[in-house]
C-alpha cells in the first residue's frame, strides 16, 4: 500500500511539473503587445511648427511658431503606453488682443508622449505632464494637464489639439488676471509640429504597433 501511494505522489508530481513546464514554454511563445519605433530606437528628435494657439475664454493668445526636441523609443503595452518625451519645448512671436505674451513650458519632468491606439500608420494617444506658464500684462498664469495628439508616420507630423478626456486647466493666476484667466478654466491648444526628424538626421521616425 505504501509503495502504492509513493508512485501515485510520483505520478502526481510528474504530471503537475509537466503542465507548469508546458504552461511556461507556451507563455515564452506569446509576443506582449508592442509600439515599435523606428527606424532606431531609442531616437532624438526635433519639430517644428508654424502658427499655434492657446484660446481661453475666446481670447486667441498666437505665436508664429513653436519648436520641441524629445526622444521616442520602442515600449510594451496596450494603452496608455509612453513612446517619447518632449523637452525642451518653447514658443516665439507671441501676441494676443492685450498684446504680447510671454510664454514658458516646464518640461523638468519632461512632457510624455503615451499611445492608444494605431491605425494605418497613424498612433493615436495623448501628451501628459504638459505645465506652462503664460504672461500678458499685468497677469500671469499657470496652464496644466494633458492634451490629445496623433503621430502619422508618413509625414512626421505630430498634431495636438483638446478635447473633452484630454484637456489643460488654469491652475493658478496672478491678481492681474481679471478677465484674462481664472484658475479653473480650460483653455485650448492648436498646433501641428512637422518635420519630426531625428537629430541630425532626415529620416522621419516611425511608430508601429503590433498586437
Amino acid at each position: 500500500m505504501r509503495n502504492s501511494l509513493k508512485k501515485l505522489t510520483m505520478a502526481v508530481g510528474a504530471a503537475t511539473a509537466a503542465i507548469a513546464l508546458g504552461a511556461t514554454t507556451a507563455s515564452a511563445g506569446v509576443s506582449a503587445p508592442t509600439w515599435t519605433v523606428g527606424p532606431t530606437s531609442p531616437e532624438a528628435f526635433s519639430a517644428s511648427a508654424g502658427t499655434v494657439t492657446l484660446a481661453l475664454n475666446g481670447i486667441p493668445l498666437t505665436c508664429t511658431s513653436s519648436a520641441a526636441q524629445g526622444n521616442l523609443a520602442t515600449a510594451a503595452g496596450t494603452t496608455n503606453v509612453t513612446v517619447g518625451t518632449i523637452t525642451p519645448l518653447t514658443w516665439s512671436g507671441c501676441t494676443s488682443p492685450f498684446g504680447p505674451v510671454t510664454p514658458t513650458a516646464n518640461t523638468s519632468p519632461a512632457w510624455k508622449l503615451n499611445a492608444n491606439s494605431y491605425s494605418a500608420g497613424v498612433t493615436s494617444g495623448y501628451i501628459s505632464g504638459i505645465k506652462a506658464t503664460l504672461s500678458v500684462l499685468t497677469c500671469s498664469f499657470t496652464v496644466t494637464g494633458n492634451a490629445a495628439a496623433t503621430y502619422t508616420n508618413s509625414t512626421g507630423k505630430l498634431a495636438v489639439s483638446n478635447n473633452a478626456t484630454y484637456k489643460l486647466t488654469v491652475t493658478t493666476v496672478t491678481a492681474g488676471c481679471a478677465g484674462i484667466a481664472a484658475v479653473g478654466n480650460n483653455p485650448t491648444y492648436t498646433a501641428s509640429y512637422n518635420a519630426v526628424t531625428p537629430v541630425g538626421g532626415t529620416t522621419k521616425p516611425t511608430i508601429v504597433y503590433t498586437p
